[in-house]
Parts: C-alpha cells; sequence; structure tokens
C-alpha cells in the first residue's frame, strides 16, 4: 500500500479505499452468485467472471490516477466476489457426496494458500521490480483456473426467463446496504465511529437498507438467497463458527502484519516469510484431516480446530520487542495445523443435510459470513489496537514518574547516551525524555497487540462451546 500510496500521490486515508471498494462490491455481489448461475449457467458465469476479473487486473496495473485505481477495484470485486462461492457451488453441484470431502480439502488448502503465499510473493516483487506485478501476476493462476473451467465444465442450458422475475428492489436494498456496512467498517476507526455523524448516517442508512432486505428474502416464497438456511441448527451454528473464523484468519494476519511494520519494522517481502507459515504446514495438515473425517465425529475435528487456533493466539499474548522470526513461525505453525479442521470440516458439515435446491444459496451464505467475519474482525480489531495502546500508555505512565528510581537511572543512561554525541547537557535531557516517552509507546502498542491476540483466542472458545451443540451429521465416506 505505502507503494502504491506513493505512485499515485493519495494519503493513507485515501489509498485505503482501494481495499474498501474491493471488499464491499465482492462481498455485495456474493449473495446473488447462486442466482446468476441459474441464469447463465455455471459454466458461463464462472468463466465470464475470471475473464473481466483479468482485464480488470490489468487495468489496475495501469491505473493513472487514485480514483480510476478505486473504480476499477470495485470492478474487480464485482468480478471476483463472485469466485469463491462459485467454486463452492460447483462442488456442491457436479460432485457426489462421496466425492466431496476431497474436494473440499482442495478447496480449502488453495483458498488458505492464496492469502499466505500472495503475501510472501507480493512483497519480494514490490521490493525487488515494482508494485504493477501483484496485478500481473494474479494473470497466471486466473489464466489456468479459465482453462481448467472452460475444459472441465459441461455445457448446461440457460435460464434467461428468470431475468423477467428479477428482484431489483431486493437486490437494490441489499447491494446499498451490505456496501455501505462494509464502509463503516473501514471508515469507522479513522472517523472514531459513532462520534462522526458521517459514520452514524451511513450505519444508520444501512441498517434500514439489510432489514428490508432480509425482511424480502425471508417472505417471499422463491428468494434469490435463502437466508432461512440461519435458522437450521447445524448450518447455523457452523456459520457460527465460520464467522469467527473468519474474524481468526484474517485478523491474526492483520495484527501480526502491523505489529511487524510498527515494531520490528519488517520489510514487506520479510513480513511475507513469516506470514507464509500459516500456509505451508497446511499442505500437510488438510490431508491428515481429510484421512480423519470419515474415522472420528466431524464435532470432534472442529473443536480441534477451534482448540488449536485458540492455543495459536493465547502464545502470542506475551509478544515483546524481542520476539521475531523463530517464536512467530511457532505459533504460525500451530495455526496452520488448526485451520484444516475448520476450513475443510465446516463446509462439508454445513452442507450434508441440505437439500440440492439450497446448495447455491448455501455456498453464498457460507462464504459471505467468512468475509463479513473478517471486515468486522479488522475494524473492531483496528479500533481495540488504538484504544488498547492508549489504555496502556495511560497506566505504563502511571508508573514513570521522577520518583521512581528504575525511570531516573533510565533517564541518567539515556541523558549520558546523547550527551556523548552532542555534548549539550540540556538538549541530551530533553532527548532522554524524548527517547523514554518513545519507549512506552512502543511497549504499549505491543501490549495492545497481546490484548487482540487474547481476545480472539476467547473468540475461538466460544466456537468450541458451539461445537457442543451441533447435532451429529452422517460420516463421510470416500469412495
Amino acid at each position: 500500500m505505502r507503494e502504491i500510496q506513493a505512485a499515485l500521490s493519495a494519503n493513507l486515508t485515501e489509498a485505503s479505499w482501494i481495499t474498501t471498494s474491493y471488499m464491499a462490491a465482492a462481498i455485495v455481489v456474493m449473495p446473488l452468485t447462486a442466482w446468476f448461475g441459474r441464469v447463465f449457467s455455471i459454466r458461463t458465469y464462472a468463466t465470464v467472471n475470471i475473464t473481466l476479473f483479468m482485464l480488470s487486473l490489468v487495468a489496475c496495473a495501469l491505473a493513472w490516477d487514485l480514483n480510476a485505481m478505486i473504480a476499477l477495484r470495485f470492478l474487480g470485486g464485482l468480478f471476483g466476489g463472485g469466485l469463491m462461492p462459485m467454486a463452492f457451488t460447483v462442488i456442491l453441484t457436479t460432485l457426489p457426496q462421496s466425492k466431496r470431502p476431497i474436494a473440499f480439502m482442495f478447496w480449502a488448502l488453495l483458498t488458505v494458500q492464496a492469502p499466505t503465499v500472495g503475501p510472501a510473493l507480493g512483497g519480494w516483487l514490490t521490493d525487488t521490480f515494482s508494485w504493477e506485478l501483484i496485478f500481473y501476476v494474479q494473470l497466471i493462476p486466473a489464466g489456468i483456473a479459465w482453462a481448467f473451467l472452460l475444459y472441465g465444465l459441461d455445457r448446461s442450458p440457460r435460464n434467461l426467463g428468470l431475468l423477467r422475475n428479477i428482484q431489483w428492489f431486493s437486490i437494490a436494498f441489499m447491494a446499498v446496504g451490505l456496501f455501505l456496512f462494509i464502509t463503516v467498517l473501514e471508515e469507522g476507526n479513522r472517523n472514531d465511529w459513532f462520534t462522526s455523524d458521517y459514520i452514524t448516517q451511513l450505519a444508520t442508512i444501512s441498517g434500514v437498507c439489510l432489514i428490508v432486505f432480509i425482511s424480502i428474502q425471508l417472505y417471499r416464497k422463491e428468494p434469490y438467497i435463502n437466508l432461512r438456511l440461519y435458522g437450521r441448527r447445524n448450518f447455523g451454528l457452523s456459520c457460527f463458527i465460520f464467522f469467527g473464523f473468519g474474524i481468526g484468519v484474517f485478523g491474526t494476519m492483520f495484527i501480526l502484519s502491523l505489529y511487524l511494520i510498527q515494531v520490528p519494522q519488517y520489510t514487506a517481502s520479510q513480513i511475507g516469510t513469516v506470514v507464509m507459515w500459516i500456509g505451508i504446514p497446511q499442505i500437510v495438515a488438510a490431508p491428515f484431516v481429510l484421512w480423519l473425517m470419515p474415522r472420528v465425529d466431524a464435532r470432534v475435528l472442529l473443536g480441534i480446530g477451534c482448540i488449536l487456533f485458540s492455543v495459536s493466539c493465547f502464545l502470542n499474548v506475551n509478544m515483546s520487542f524481542d520476539t521475531g522470526y523463530w517464536e512467530l513461525m511457532f505459533v504460525n505453525v500451530i495455526r496452520a495445523v488448526g485451520q484444516p479442521f475448520i476450513m475443510v470440516v465446516v463446509p462439508i458439515f454445513a452442507t450434508s443435510l441440505l437439500e440440492s435446491a439450497n446448495h447455491g444459496s448455501a455456498a453464498a451464505i457460507i462464504n459471505m459470513t467468512r468475509d463479513i467475519g473478517g471486515a468486522v474482525g479488522i475494524a473492531c480489531l483496528n479500533t481495540g489496537i488504538a484504544r488498547r495502546s492508549d489504555f496502556h500508555v495511560d497506566h505504563v505512565s502511571e508508573h514513570v514518574s521522577n520518583y521512581d528510581p528504575e525511570t531516573t537511572t533510565r533517564l541518567d543512561q539515556l541523558t549520558q547516551h546523547f550527551l556523548a554525541y552532542s555534548g549539550d547537557l540540556q538538549l541530551a535531557q530533553d532527548q532522554a525524555v524524548a527517547a523514554l516517552n518513545s519507549l512506552v509507546a512502543r511497549d504499549a502498542t505491543i501490549m495492545a497487540y497481546n490484548d487482540m491476540f487474547f481476545a480472539i483466542g476467547i473468540i475461538f472458545l466460544l466456537g468450541l462451546i458451539a461445537c457442543f451443540f451441533l447435532r451429529k451429521a452422517p460420516v463421510q465416506r470416500r469412495a
């Protein structure tokens, strides 16, 4: 973001709209993917979507100013947001139930590898060459996916007649409501949340629009997304766990990256090498989970995943200025082993008792729930870091005074250090006080990050409790 921000002559607040526009557009289009698949056929919708997504990538690399980049990323979100639920739908609609576990294993594995390998590759490309390459490099997997879909998916009839009954009123309320909701989450912390009239107004409009949208979908006989699925015990609880999973996966990556930027001041490529350890161990862990599924109750596997993720977060609560690559790598490996127990099991468990007519809605709801969880998590964590940093600064400052022997000793050491360079006692004393304040702020920030990891750990313990209320699903046997 720093390189793109500099290239487009934007400040940090303006540049943040690059990610906000993509996230908002992607989440808006997710509920519509099942309906689009029925109208245009899955093969046509998927291949056209990827084609347009690739064009948006090239356009983003050629963006001439900030406004163009934001608009193009919004279009990229509209085309890219439907790919995840569409992949999910393809698995449910084209494969027999006995083949779905291995398909969901690959779906989960590749879903997680992208955001873990991506930062390492993107950081290296940005540091070594240019930020434009982070868009061009995506053309390779997108092109491969396009060819596979064109070859692998059978032609199916389109149902263009559904366009005559399109629910424009409901779609409009959904689009506006979700877009403003994501905007509130992304911009809330920068505008001090509901102390800002701007955020309050956006939140109110979003809430009204979403209530209207939900009401229409619940009471309509043939909704384009069946929100009543949330009321089914296994599906609803699975979505609750996946919502927490979204907070955990996106949240830990977010605060870990921020920590590495602010404290040890890692470069983009160095951050990528740390984050990468969340993805690499899953190549081994995911097949192991698949092997366990016919042998162990799915609820137990989900519980194991929640425990491992929770433990990994609790291991992060003692981070300090000296915490580095090896300590974080160990914790990330534990987190990586735990993720497939949730990522692979939840889709299978949530859809095992659903009728085929609800598969499209289920795919959209599950993916949307996880991504909204990620957006909510990042917004809350961003605010939490700011608020807890202020709290810890005040708390630490209470113990830093001229009457405290440790404080005076530390100030004397710093004063002597700066005096050796400047030879001016007053200047050295001022520099010593500034340096001590900087150390207090640094330690307060680290403690705030530790608090956020603790909060995520608690969320996964709540997910563990939810596992006890799930009904036993049919054993998944592979043919």
